[in-house]
């Protein structure tokens, strides 16, 4: 079986480094699939769930991303992304009670003062993870 090495990067670490048969990304224009031979491509990603599967579909792994970039070769999935989790690791009532706190938060900040803050990026980072659990 032909097969694809997948890592998946965070500035903080290398989150997952595997093969897989096909690598699914959320892109900026819809969702990509790669096989092994694609053509070389760069891309910007979406956030939403990365899709790992095997030539047979068996053992599928997911991650949860927010933003970031992959760069396929014919060979090889280098997944750049700015946060990521395994989509297993989530604990949804942990994420709910986070985006409570956080709406509060920015509840209370005018939108010049919002902007100004990491806060929008975390709200959006709490629904990319509640969805990708919840699908």
């Amino acid at each position: 079986m032909a097969a694809l090495a997948c890592d998946i990067v965070t500035p903080a670490k290398r989150l997952f480094s595997s093969e897989a048969y096909m690598v699914i990304v959320p892109g900026v224009e819809g969702e990509m699939g790669f096989l092994p031979g694609h053509a070389p491509t760069v891309s910007v990603l979406a956030d939403g769930v990365v899709r790992l599967k095997n030539e047979d579909g068996s053992n599928p792994r997911a991650f949860a991303l927010q933003g970031g970039y992959v760069e396929v070769t014919g060979e090889k999935v280098i997944i750049l992304a700015d946060r990521a989790v395994a989509v297993e690791d989530i604990d949804v009532q942990a994420v709910r009670d986070q985006l409570a706190e956080l709406q509060n938060e920015a509840a209370g900040k005018h939108e010049a003062e919002l902007a100004k803050t990491m806060l929008p990026a975390d709200i959006a980072w709490c629904n990319v993870r509640i969805k990708a659990a919840e699908a």
